[in-house]
């Protein structure tokens, strides 16, 4: 079995989050696993799908410049600065009937990943899932959720159709406190504990193709498969750039709750 792998680079919010939906509804049609690796144009703010916009604070977020979107997924808000972002795609039947089985699965593989960095990433304990009253996503994992130091590495969302399912999410370099603690309303000094980057955990910045490469090894192995490079076919850039002008970029879409 082989995984395309799609890495698309620096894009602005509303096209990172149409192409992320687009390789999901394609998937429904037309059955494909897809590991999806991409940054953000400018540090933008994404909060999940049910969340409200008065979680977090947007004047805070224009002030400094950055840009905000609402995720396809659910979830709480991220910070998307200086990271590596990954997506996935795939038939449910690939990757587990329930969620918490396949995000379980996911994980795995990315702890594979991150192990080839030389970082020992562990599922949270039950007693952290329980989520701080906060807008941040980072604030406390989820079981299935990844943790080093007994801190949060990665944050995670996914959302599905019937057929398919697309999870993403945030694999931090560096952290901004500062800018989390404006922009999400829980104090840095609470951030500090929850949360950490590649590089603190580290100690040292690893590149971001060191760290594709990592989670590719990753997935490869634990999934026992062949990741491929591949490109977007016209028909997911086409869908991605109708739902990024009519959906994304939209305050229909980013201002729903």
């Amino acid at each position: 079995m082989c995984w395309r792998v799609l890495d698309t680079g620096v894009r602005d919010a509303p096209w990172n989050m149409a192409l992320d939906e687009a390789l999901l509804l394609l998937c429904d049609e037309q059955l494909h696993l897809t590991l999806r690796f991409y940054e953000w144009a400018r540090p933008t703010l994404s909060l999940g799908y049910f969340q409200s916009v008065h979680d977090v604070n947007l004047a805070e977020c224009a002030r400094r410049g950055f840009d905000w979107i609402r995720r396809p997924t659910g979830g709480r808000a991220v910070l998307h600065d200086h990271e590596l972002t990954y997506s996935i795609v795939a038939p449910i039947e690939v990757l587990g009937a329930s969620i918490a089985q396949s995000h379980e699965r996911i994980s795995r593989a990315l702890a594979l990943g991150l192990e080839k960095l030389g970082l020992r990433a562990a599922f949270a304990p039950s007693e952290a899932s329980a989520r701080e009253a906060s807008a941040a996503c980072f604030a406390a994992p989820a079981l299935v959720e990844l943790t080093v130091q007994g801190k949060k590495i990665i944050g995670s969302a996914q959302v599905r159709t019937k057929r398919s399912l697309l999870q993403h999410g945030s694999i931090p370099i560096t952290i901004d406190f500062a800018a989390w603690e404006a922009l999400m309303k829980l104090p840095a000094s609470v951030l500090r504990r929850k949360a950490i980057s590649v590089s603190e955990a580290l100690g040292r910045e690893p590149s971001i193709e060191e760290l594709k490469r990592a989670l590719i090894e990753g997935v490869q192995e634990y999934f026992g498969v062949e990741c491929v490079p591949g490109k977007l076919t016209p028909t997911e850039r086409a869908l991605a750039q109708k739902l990024s002008v009519e959906k994304y970029a939209t305050p229909q879409w980013n201002w729903l709750r």
